[in-house]
């Protein structure tokens, strides 16, 4: 639709409903039945509790009826007798969206009741005359639900045009009222002005929030912005997110400011790679999306260097009902356009947490939807919110109502991002700083997770010992704890505790002061494997002295929670006292634990000396030896003769 075509459409709208509003008046003055005046009993019902079961119509064309249904429950202990529920129209329709807005949230309007229902069954009492009196009692403790309809003559509705009525269901008794619901209905009876609508649903935290938000807006024109890493431990069953309109969040939604104000970009860095590693189902080309509170240049320069599609700003501060926000801004970062995706304040907060577990939500919403297609001609953007957590499908039955609300063009985000028509603006260089992780934490876990990258490579699956180690450093500087700085420091404490205990779990244990009494022989090195997978080690010992040289460097795999020694071989030149480091290396020579010291004392010396009173010693065994065999032959030789007289009988 064009803009004139709108404008012109917009004018012949507001002289309908005036001349509507005027026509009301008078045809409810001379028309309407006595019971559509309402007389309010002072007080409220404290005798009875109202449940809607069914909300009213939330869009009606000539000839259809509004209906409702509730369910009255009698708590106390007396019967509650000629209680009705009254269903209310306000006389004059709701003109803009604030006069919407109002409405819900509690202003006084002129209602007139287009329908009513006695609660309980039929009996005669006796008054104090004792003469007989027809009741409707509800009897103590009891329930009873009852369907509320419309009765068209009583409908406030004009001809020929559209309007938004705000609507009320009333629970009367002798004792006042009670408000059961507060919502809205659309009439159409006109063509009603298109609405470009695209929402957004921001899914990260835990893994049973960002499935149920998942697997509850698989709507046209509804983008998924999901941290798919919170996803990897349940699997995805039944969820199917190839055929949807679908953007990444890096792990744990990281506060993109504080990041970009430290000038910091590791953490961001890790946090997109591992959301692509232990993502279940995008692709590496999806694109991600920047989410922040308020964007500045240097965020904005931030995450167009790591690549983002757009940024979602979220921040509602000084957002007017009375305005409708255009969804497409563009700012120039890194030398290209970058587009700016605000959402409009009102419209969104009739989609996200608590407006949506309103029985009039649905209404409510299309009746937001209708008023700000027929005050913008632009494409306006909603989002759910960060604490939107549907636990089954009908808490999205009001986001799926009205993308699909006859009225509405939906469009997904990529659509418009692809070719950003906004308004340029410029950002200031830095905003909300008061709020940020200070820059020294954020290298100091920058630095850890340096520190669990060097370590990963001891691992067969040293993506799989980062992803699982490495993403304890990233709940500090999620943007859920941008602003609750308590929050965020216990993180921090926690992340560096865990990330100190996995880097000092494989280590050289510590010994005593070794002996080494030879030219040449081994060293006996312990080093101590704590971590979960087996690591594959380089055990590089440094002496510091010429006396003592390693001649080797042993490469060894020490079993996942084991300890194993670990012979390194040396060569002594002299005797001396000398002083050795071990250092446990990964595979390409970076240090991965805390150098050990020890102190050798060598007696090259005393091996020789040893060695050869060893061997004096067997020379003099060996000369014994064949002494003692030489007096044995003598000693035989003199007591064996041989007689030199014949033997008679030869």
């Amino acid at each position: 639709m064009s803009g004139g075509t709108m404008r012109g459409s917009r004018r012949q709208v507001a002289l309908r409903r005036a001349l509507a509003g005027t026509a009301v008046l008078v045809a409810t003055a001379a028309l309407a039945p006595a019971a559509a005046i309402d007389v309010v009993p002072t007080g409220a019902s404290t005798l009875a509790v109202g449940t809607i079961e069914s909300a009213p119509t939330p869009m009606l064309r000539p000839g259809q009826s509004m209906t409702t249904v509730v369910t009255v429950e009698n708590d106390e202990m007396v019967p509650l007798d000629d209680a009705r529920v009254l269903l209310r129209v306000t006389r004059e329709p709701l003109e803009d969206r604030e006069s919407l807005v109002a409405y819900l949230d509690g202003e006084d309007a002129s209602m007139v009741t287009v329908g009513s229902a006695d609660v309980g069954t039929s009996t005669v009492t006796s008054t104090d005359g004792g003469q007989p009196t027809p009741v409707t009692r509800l009897g103590s403790g009891a329930s009873t639900t009852v369907s509320v309809t419309s009765q068209d003559k009583r409908l406030p509705f004009i001809e020929d045009t559209w309007a938004v009525h705000g609507v009320e269901v009333l629970l009367r008794t002798d004792t006042g009222d009670s408000t059961i619901l507060t919502g809205a209905v659309t009439y159409v009876d006109a063509p009603m002005p298109e609405l470009q609508l695209s929402t957004v649903a921001t899914a990260s935290g835990l893994s049973a929030r960002v499935r149920s938000i998942a697997a509850a807006t698989d709507i046209d024109g509804v983008t998924l912005a999901i941290d798919e890493s919170a996803l990897a431990g349940l699997g995805t069953g039944t969820l199917d997110l190839s055929d949807r309109d679908v953007m990444r969040l890096p792990t744990e939604d990281p506060d993109l400011v504080s990041l970009a104000h430290a000038d910091n970009s590791a953490l961001l860095e890790f946090a997109l790679r591992t959301s692509l590693t232990t993502g279940v189902s995008t692709a590496d080309h999806t694109p991600w999306l920047a989410v922040v509170d308020r964007a500045d240049r240097s965020t904005a320069r931030l995450v167009a260097r790591e690549g983002a599609e757009a940024i979602l700003m979220t921040s509602t501060r000084g957002a007017s009902a009375a305005e409708v926000t255009p969804a497409v801004s563009v700012t120039r970062a890194g030398g290209e356009d970058i587009p700016l995706l605000t959402p409009d304040a009102t419209l969104s907060s009739y989609l996200g947490a608590g407006a949506t577990t309103d029985a009039g939500g649905v209404g409510a919403a299309i009746a937001v939807g209708a008023l700000t297609a027929a005050e913008s001609a632009s494409p306006v953007l909603a989002w759910t919110g960060d604490e939107w957590s549907p636990t089954g499908t009908s808490e999205a039955s009001v986001l799926s109502a009205l993308m699909n609300a006859p009225f509405v063009d939906a469009v997904d985000l990529a659509e418009l991002v692809a070719e950003p028509a906004g308004t340029t603006v410029d950002l200031r260089w830095k905003v909300g700083a008061a709020d940020d992780l200070d820059a020294a934490t954020i290298a100091g876990l920058s630095n850890q997770l340096a520190d669990l990258t060097d370590l990963s490579t001891v691992a067969d699956d040293p993506d799989a010992f980062l992803g699982e180690h490495g993403t304890a450093l990233l709940p500090p500087v999620a943007r859920s704890v941008r602003e609750d700085a308590q929050t965020r420091q216990l993180r921090v404490v926690q992340a560096t505790a865990d990330a100190d205990e996995t880097l000092e779990a494989l280590h050289v244990a510590i010994g005593s002061d070794v002996n080494f009494i030879a030219d040449k022989g081994s060293l006996p090195v312990t080093v101590v494997n704590g971590l979960d997978v087996d690591a594959t080690v380089v055990v590089d010992m440094t002496s510091f002295s010429p006396n003592l040289q390693i001649r080797e460097t042993p490469r060894v795999t020490i079993p996942a929670n084991s300890s194993k020694t670990v012979p390194v071989e040396v060569e002594a030149v002299s005797s001396a006292d000398v002083s050795a480091i071990t250092v446990l290396r990964n595979t390409d020579g970076i240090s991965i634990a805390t150098p050990v010291s020890m102190s050798v004392r060598v007696r090259a010396d005393w091996g020789t000396a040893v060695t050869a009173v060893f061997t004096a010693g067997l020379v003099v065994l060996l000369v014994m030896g064949v002494i003692r065999t030489v007096r044995r032959g003598r000693k035989e030789t003199r007591t064996t003769r041989v007689s030199d007289k014949p033997d008679p009988e030869e």
